[in-house]
C-alpha cells in the first residue's frame, strides 16, 4: 500500500466530480469529512487531512452543479452510511425507471 500525495488526491477529486458532472441520472455526493478509508483516520497509517482537502477540492471543483454535501463523520461510519444509503434510496425514488443493460 502507498498513500497519495496531496497532488494525486487532487486530480483523483477532479476525476470524480468530472464524471459526476456527465451522469446521465440525478446525483449526489456526500464526503466524509473523517476520513475515506480504514486507514484515513486518527492514529493510523494513512490519515493525512490536507490530501483529503485536495480530494475534496477537486470535487467541488468539477462537480459543476452536483450537490455535495460534507458530513462530519468517517465513511466507515453506520450513521455516514446510513445517510449515504437515505440520499441513494431518495435518489432512486426520483430518477425515471430505467432498464438495466443487457449483460455483454
Amino acid at each position: 500500500l502507498m498513500r497519495t500525495t496531496p497532488a494525486e488526491n487532487r486530480l483523483l477529486g477532479e476525476e470524480i466530480g468530472h464524471k459526476a458532472a456527465a451522469a446521465k441520472s440525478p446525483t449526489e455526493i456526500v464526503l466524509p469529512r473523517q476520513g475515506v478509508s480504514a486507514l484515513d483516520q486518527t492514529g493510523k497509517a494513512f490519515v493525512d487531512p490536507i490530501a483529503r482537502q485536495e480530494l475534496f477540492a477537486g470535487i467541488r471543483s468539477t462537480a459543476q452543479s452536483v450537490p455535495i454535501t460534507e458530513v462530519d463523520q468517517h465513511i466507515n461510519a453506520p450513521t455516514f452510511a446510513e445517510l449515504a444509503a437515505q440520499r441513494l434510496l431518495s435518489l432512486l425514488a426520483t430518477s425515471p425507471s430505467r432498464p438495466l443493460p443487457a449483460p455483454a
